[in-house]
């Protein structure tokens, strides 16, 4: 059965009540299937998602989902055996189109998840 682990930073960390999760499931799972079934399971963090929903703004001034050094969108596959990370954003409060432009270009040169954390930083 397919399955990945999921890394969570704080806030994410404190709403389901542990750091690690490791999730299975059948067919094709998303990242928008994954926040459907943690919102079913995990009443804190179902009470910090954006009120209109599952929508990909919203959930970008939430939340990064990093997978193989590349931010995920809701309607990104999450392949077997990957290690995911849940970050908050890391764009520090600027718009979240410029950093995610800045990101994409970023990562398609081959960037490592560190680079872009020292990129976001600015070191």
């Amino acid at each position: 059965m397919p399955h990945a682990t999921f890394w969570f930073a704080s806030p994410f960390k404190e709403w389901i009540g542990q750091r690690i999760l490791t999730l299975s499931w059948e067919g094709k799972f998303t990242v928008r299937d994954f926040w459907e079934r943690l919102a079913a399971d995990y009443s804190k963090l179902r009470m910090n998602l954006p009120r209109e929903g599952l929508h990909e703004e919203a959930m970008g001034q939430l939340v990064a989902i990093i997978m193989d050094g590349d931010i995920l969108t809701l309607n990104s596959v999450i392949r077997d055996g990957a290690k995911v990370d849940v970050l908050t954003p890391l764009s520090g409060g600027s718009d979240p189109g410029v950093f995610e432009a800045q990101v994409s270009s970023v990562s398609r040169s081959g960037a490592s998840f560190e680079f872009l954390l020292q990129y976001a930083n600015g070191l």
